[in-house]
């Protein structure tokens, strides 16, 4: 009985994200070595990584399914991001909340607590944009898009310009061009 009931408890888990295992880039990668980890979380609770207010929960709405996958090495971190919304109108609203976080908190804080953001638009999918944030100590460039219902974001550490010069972005555009195609495999992207 408790082996029966592990089973269904194991397949729920299992059902409970709807995306494929591979979905996202980072997902198959080496073998970690003793100073790096990757870490892959299926929660809906979790922000959007590229979180310029540093929020500690989401604030967006409708989620059906989101994985994300954390790379963090001695002086290197790497992220990407799904999130895939109950409809087109809600991954809109996403996008619209992440411009507006991206302007209210574009210059916040003083001394070494001082970040700084800054974003463009971007011709990917059917909404981007390419932000890059300055901390006291380090900083991070990453690429937002919506496919249909879905929402891609995939960034890295950076030391980013204001100008954000698109040849510095050239591996998280593309990668993003690829998830932009791989999403409209999923029929909830809607794209």
């Amino acid at each position: 009985m408790i082996q029966t009931g592990f089973a269904v408890a194991l397949a729920a888990t299992m059902m409970s994200s709807g995306l494929p295992d591979g979905m996202l880039f980072m997902e198959s990668h080496p073998p970690a070595k003793e100073w790096e980890s990757y870490e892959v979380v299926n929660s809906k609770s979790l922000p959007l990584q590229l979180n310029p207010c540093f929020f500690r929960h989401r604030r967006d709405a409708g989620r059906l399914e989101n994985r994300a996958v954390l790379y963090t090495g001695e002086a290197e971190v790497k992220y990407e991001q799904l999130v895939v919304y109950k409809d087109v109108r809600q991954a809109e609203r996403a996008m619209r909340l992440l411009r507006a976080d991206l302007r209210k908190c574009a210059d916040v804080g003083k001394g070494i607590h001082r970040s700084r953001y800054f974003s463009k638009p971007l011709d990917v999918g059917d909404d981007g944009l390419r932000a890059g944030g300055r901390f006291f100590e380090g900083g991070e460039q990453a690429v937002a898009v919506r496919r249909g219902a879905a929402v891609y974001i995939v960034g890295e550490t950076a030391w980013p310009s204001k100008s954000l010069p698109l040849s510095r972005f050239r591996g998280l555009i593309a990668q993003a061009e690829r998830m932009t195609v791989k999403v409209c495999d999923l029929p909830e992207a809607s794209c």
